[in-house]
């Protein structure tokens, strides 16, 4: 269930609750990925390989999906479904 604020005229959304969901997965996935260069320098200034490699794969994986939501929208788009 998306987040909603309280009061608000569900007539007024611009976009259905979906579209909002699917936007903000991958935003949220994109923010991720842009922080995790940080915590893998992070990693590496404390002598973390381990964890460096976790950060990796977490990073992989995120990539992944935010490649998976980019390519679910760009069908929700074409489909005439993105409102």
């Amino acid at each position: 269930m998306a987040m909603r604020q309280e009061g608000f005229d569900r007539q007024q959304m611009p976009l259905s609750d979906v579209s909002f969901d699917i936007i903000t997965a991958l935003q949220n996935k994109l923010e991720a990925l842009a922080i995790y260069e940080t915590y893998m320098d992070d990693c590496d200034e404390a002598g973390e390989d381990e964890t460096r490699r976790l950060f990796e794969q977490i990073m992989q994986d995120d990539h992944r999906h935010a490649q998976l939501i980019r390519s679910h929208l760009e069908a929700l788009v074409r489909e005439g479904r993105f409102h």
